[in-house]
This record gives C-alpha cells, structure tokens and sequence, in this order.
C-alpha cells in the first residue's frame, strides 16, 4: 500500500459564510454579508433580534456590549435607534469599522435582491422568541423576507417556531441541533427540514451521515482539512466565519492507495 498526495479546493457550493465575512469586517452587518457575496459565497447566514418596535435587526446578541459598545439590550431600543448605532466589534477590531451601524434585516434582503444566485440562512435567535413569542417573530421575519423566500431559510434553535413556519407554508427551514440524539426524534422528523445545522463537534464519529434526507450543514469549520474530511462522511456544508480563505485555499492530503 502507498500513499498518494492529492489536492482538493473547497467550492462555493459547499460553504456557508457564518455572519458574513466575519473573520475580516464586523458581523451580521451590511458590509460583512457584501464582502462575503464579493468573495464567491452562495450562501450567507445572519441572525435575527427584535427591536423594542418588533422589527427584525441583524444581531447575534440579544446585548448590545460586544458588538455595539452599549450597556443596553436590543429589545430596549426602537429600529431607528439601533441602527444609528456603531456596528463595529470593538474588542476585536478596534475602532477599524466604528462607522458601520447595525443592520436590519431589510438592508440585508435589499443585497440578496441583487443577488439572484445567493441563498440567505435566517437564524431566529431564542432570545427574541422568548420576549416577544413565535408568532410575532415569525410574522414580521418572514413579512421582509417575502421576497426572497424561494432562497430564504429560516433555521433555529427553537424547533417549535420551524414547526409553526412549516405549517403556514414556509418554503425551507432548517433547525440547528441542540444536541445529536435529537436527529432522530419526532420533533425534528415532523418538521422535516430542508437543511440541519449541527456543530461538528458532537457528530458520532461512528454515524453513518448518508441515511439523512436533509443536507446536514456543520459549524464552525475553520480549515480546508476539516471541511474535506466532513465532506467525505456525509456533510453537505461548512459554516465557516473565513469563506474568503477557504475558497482560496486548496487542501493537500493523502488518500491510501492500493499497490501490487
């Protein structure tokens, strides 16, 4: 037996760009979700927060402290409020963005508009749900997305606001796994959705990925390497904060080869 080097390039088709190009500009913001389309990525993730006016903010944290610099929390402010405020990540990135202010969701959609060939992942943040309740979450979501919900996922932690979309005829939703055994429960099969986001790091080395109907996407997969070797089990995508290095960066492994 000998071993072969071989080189594989990960495709766009394969990666997800987590929070935009956040390895590079600061997350879930308008220019984040752009550079991440400008470096080749098909589909792009944001999340989503209630304003204080119910209006869906792009934002990971239901505080304002890490992202923003505030000693506030989201559902404190109107939309207008929040997005006079800086966007800029300040811990990791200095004062390099202080000019760029958060986002709605409705900034978000106007890119995707622009771009036909893009697929946006939106993910419905638990905490927002829990404050102002599922069916106003989902309403005013999915009120800015209309036009672009042929190419507009909604995921979750929270499995029961999947359900409540697929019931009202959502055309794809993906739930994010809170834990691994829960692939195989009655909640997950009942919503039966279109992608499955789990965190690489609790997938049995010992499950057989192909026996899923949905496209298992993994998060967060950093390297080339990592991604090849996901691949190679089953998974279908790789959320990743560096899609721009990643779609850049060709893999060199080696693959067993049989000899005479």
């Amino acid at each position: 037996m000998t071993l072969q080097n071989t080189t594989q390039q990960l495709s766009a088709e394969q990666l997800v760009a987590h929070r935009g190009l956040q390895a590079t500009y600061p997350e879930n913001t308008a220019l984040s979700v752009q550079k991440a389309i400008d470096a080749g990525a098909l589909f792009v993730e944001v999340d989503i927060q209630l304003s204080l006016d119910k209006q869906p903010m792009v934002y990971h944290d239901i505080s304002l402290e890490r992202v923003s610099g505030e000693g506030a929390l989201i559902s404190e402010l109107s939309c207008k409020e929040l997005m006079a405020l800086p966007a800029y990540e300040p811990k990791r990135l200095g004062k390099q963005f202080i000019n760029e202010t958060i986002s709605s969701l409705e900034d978000i959609v106007k890119i995707i508009l622009q771009h036909p060939q893009v697929t946006l992942f939106v993910e419905l943040k638990e905490e927002s749900i829990a404050t102002f309740g599922a069916e106003t979450m989902l309403q005013n979501v999915c009120q800015v997305l209309r036009s672009i919900s042929d190419r507009a996922v909604l995921i979750s932690f929270d499995y029961s606001i999947l359900a409540i979309a697929k019931a009202n005829a959502w055309p794809q939703v993906g739930p994010v796994l809170l834990e691994w055994s829960h692939i195989d429960s009655d909640e997950i099969n009942a919503i039966a959705g279109d992608y499955t986001f789990v965190d690489f790091n609790i997938i049995p080395e010992t499950e057989n990925l192909d026996r899923l109907t949905s496209k298992l996407v993994a998060y967060e997969v950093g390297t080339p390497a990592l991604a090849v070797t996901l691949a190679n089990r089953g998974v279908a995508l790789f959320e990743t904060f560096d899609i721009a290095t990643l779609l850049t960066t060709r893999n060199t492994h080696f693959i067993k080869c049989q000899t005479k």
